[in-house]
Formats: C-alpha cells, sequence, structure tokens
C-alpha cells in the first residue's frame, strides 16, 4: 500500500449521499501498542501527514459535504492542532477509565444524522475501500486477503451477511461501519448505557447485531487497508 498524499482527488464518485452522513472517527485512546507511546492518530505516516491527517483529507475529498467528528482524549491538544477547519472535536475526558463505547456515546449524543460511518484511529486505507457504501443500506467492511492481521476480530459472513463478531474467523472485520437510522438508533440505546463505558465498539455492534439479526458485510473490490497495532504495521505500508 503506497501511501501517498491523500488529497488527491479519487477518480470514482461515492454512491452516498453526502450531506446524510456523519463520520466519526474514535481517536481517544492512549495506544499502548506503539513504541512511540501516544495516540495511534499521531503516527506519521508519509513525510507531510500523520494518520489523522491522512483519514481526514480521504474522507473529506470523499464526502465532501459530511459533518465529521473526531474524538479525542490523550494529548487531545495536539491532535486538535491538526485538525482543519469545519472538523467538529469531542473531548472524552475520561480516556483513562473509558473504552472505545464511551467515545461513541459522546459522538453519537452530537450526531445530527442518522447515517453515520464509524473509523477507528489506527486504519489506514484506500478510496476503494469506501466506495461500496450505499446510503439507505448498513455495512460492515470486512477483509479475507490477510491484510487485516489474524489477532484481530472476526466476522461471521453468510449469504453477504455478517450475523456476529468472533475471534479466531479468517474473515475479519475492517473496523469500518456504515450505519444507516434504525443501527444509529439501536448503537445509540446501547452506548447511551453508562455501565457499558468500558466496552470495545465491536461488543456494542455485536448487540446490535442480534438485535437486528444480521447486517451487510461487504468486502470491497480494490480495497488496501493496514491496522496499525505496532511498529511492524508501519514497515507494511511501503511493503503492500
Amino acid at each position: 500500500m503506497r501511501i501517498n498524499q491523500s488529497h488527491i482527488a479519487p477518480t470514482r464518485r461515492l454512491k452516498v449521499d453526502r450531506n446524510d452522513i456523519t463520520i466519526i472517527i474514535l481517536a481517544a485512546n492512549i495506544g499502548y501498542g506503539m513504541k512511540s507511546y501516544g495516540p495511534k492518530s499521531l503516527l506519521n505516516i508519509n513525510p507531510n501527514e500523520i494518520l489523522l491527517e491522512y483519514q481526514l483529507n480521504l474522507l473529506q475529498t470523499s464526502f465532501p459535504n459530511s459533518d465529521i467528528l473526531v474524538v479525542v482524549g490523550f494529548l487531545a491538544d495536539r491532535l486538535i492542532k491538526r485538525c482543519p477547519p469545519g472538523i467538529r472535536i469531542i473531548e472524552n475526558q475520561l480516556f483513562e477509565s473509558t473504552s472505545e463505547v464511551e467515545q461513541m456515546r459522546l459522538a453519537l449524543n452530537c450526531t445530527l444524522t442518522d447515517n453515520v460511518l464509524v473509523i477507528k484511529d489506527n486504519i489506514v486505507f484506500n478510496e476503494d475501500t469506501l466506495y461500496c457504501i450505499s446510503k439507505d443500506q448498513g455495512c460492515l467492511i470486512y477483509d479475507s486477503n490477510n491484510q487485516i492481521d489474524t489477532s484481530n476480530i472476526g466476522l461471521t459472513v453468510i449469504d453477504g451477511y455478517a450475523t456476529t463478531f468472533a475471534y479466531e474467523i479468517e474473515d475479519k472485520w475492517c473496523h469500518i461501519a456504515y450505519l444507516t437510522k434504525r443501527e444509529t438508533q439501536i448503537l445509540r440505546t446501547i452506548c447511551n448505557k453508562r455501565e457499558r463505558g468500558k466496552m470495545y465498539l465491536h461488543e456494542a455492534l455485536d448487540i446490535t447485531l442480534q438485535r437486528i439479526g444480521k447486517m451487510r458485510a461487504i468486502e470491497p473490490v480494490n480495497m488496501e487497508i493496514v491496522k496499525i497495532d505496532n511498529s511492524r504495521h508501519l514497515s507494511q505500508l511501503q511493503e503492500l
């Protein structure tokens, strides 16, 4: 995966109505897995951009009229300085004692649309990863080609639909979820229960799946994606 500057416009237009989408980037985690202790969003992934800037530039190019929320916590001031005008900042002041579901609670309570695209802070992807998103259908992006490390959470996919999250499954979730009105409402209800503040996002999404039965699972054609958990994954950006 060659990480060039991400502001170059994609050659194709995405299918979703950009005016009807909120994008949430969960960037409040401390990031213990990296030698350079700190948010993974601050990692330099090419000579010109940190990971957060890369994500924002690509997302703003793909969804130019979207409402983008970035949830920050650890080293919040440093991340805020790297956000361009128009990005809404939400601070999780309890980042040391809570996890992704608290980040989602804060973000969803500030969301102004029914359609929500959720992306974790350590995902590097190309524009083809998002091209499959269709306005009226929620989906979970997954990988069956070993781009996502085998230690990550997997998805049980049956006839094009995800039915549950689980480890030790070959198909890996790419830590990207697109939610329409029904899924957003259910996830908001789940996240608003404070006792779930230490849950991971996939756990909340799994509860959502159990309530709705299934959700579309898509492996985009020409997707290139890396989940950065350690320094080895940084080197993969140039090897792929």
